[in-house]
């Protein structure tokens, strides 16, 4: 199938921002806390570099593969280049802060030893990624149209055609600590609104399915802040053209306060 592959090669390269953004607050909230701890010199630092690593890069790709089965309707040759593209920068990216990060704790020769046992595990997870991708398949299961998709394309009967909704790109961990509870309460109440209770089962399907990826990252203490907002957008929008006006607002609302608007 045709595709804009424009667009997605400027829509994978616009979540880097995000990904450095994840990658350094993570980094340094473990190095606060080592620092704390009296272990920021030691060989735990490292293996929490590794382990930083192994679950960032995983998670970003898993999304990027999910993303690009989803906009390319499959797994084709061309697709894959654009995922391989994108992963080959994102492997790069954590590498090189992990690396620089890392040397500056002077621990010598361990140091290197472990930087190269993150960049082989990196490799692998990226060669597994890929090769799954390839084969339409995500670790044990198969990609999958997401119901999100088919619902907006139903409501708008043009893929895309949804106005993005006024969320910022400054992420604010204090307000996100004022509001994390209250954003979560309202997701709940819009499950069991009267506009939900109208809509479709396939419908109720795609909004409860999104309000669950953003409800885990909003009870965290520390959400991954490029998730929430991606997938806070995703529901407001998808629930703005559902009709769900009233609980739409109120959502919109809580994330602007978090991200600015």
């Amino acid at each position: 199938m045709a595709f804009d592959t424009a667009y997605l090669g400027r829509s994978l390269d616009n979540r880097l921002p995000e990904v450095y953004e994840a990658l350094a607050r993570e980094i340094n909230t473990m190095q606060a806390k080592h620092a704390a701890a009296g272990t920021l010199q030691s060989g735990a630092t490292l293996i929490a570099f590794e382990e930083i690593a192994a679950s960032q890069f995983k998670s970003i790709v898993a999304e990027a593969s999910k993303f690009t089965f989803e906009f390319t309707a499959g797994h084709e040759l061309e697709a894959l280049i654009y995922l391989t593209n994108f992963a080959n920068r994102v492997q790069q990216m954590i590498m090189a802060e992990i690396t620089e990060t890392a040397n500056r704790l002077n621990l010598g020769a361990v140091t290197a030893t472990q930087i190269e046992k993150v960049r082989a595990k990196l490799e692998r997870f990226k060669e597994q990624a890929l090769a799954d991708f390839s084969h339409g398949m995500q670790g044990s299961e198969r990609l999958r149209k997401d119901p999100v998709v088919s619902v907006i394309n139903n409501q708008t009967n043009s893929p895309g055609a949804i106005q993005q909704v006024g969320i910022g790109d400054n992420f604010s961990q204090t307000a996100f600590t004022q509001n994390h509870n209250e954003l979560v309460a309202a997701i709940d109440r819009a499950l069991i609104s009267q506009e939900f209770s109208q809509l479709s089962p396939e419908q109720k399907e795609a909004f409860s399915d999104t309000a669950a990826v953003v409800k885990e990252e909003a009870v965290k203490a520390e959400p991954d802040a490029g998730k929430l907002k991606r997938w806070g957008r995703r529901l407001v929008d998808l629930g703005k053209d559902l009709g769900m006006k009233v609980a739409t607002a109120e959502i919109v609302h809580l994330l602007a306060r978090m991200f600015g608007a």
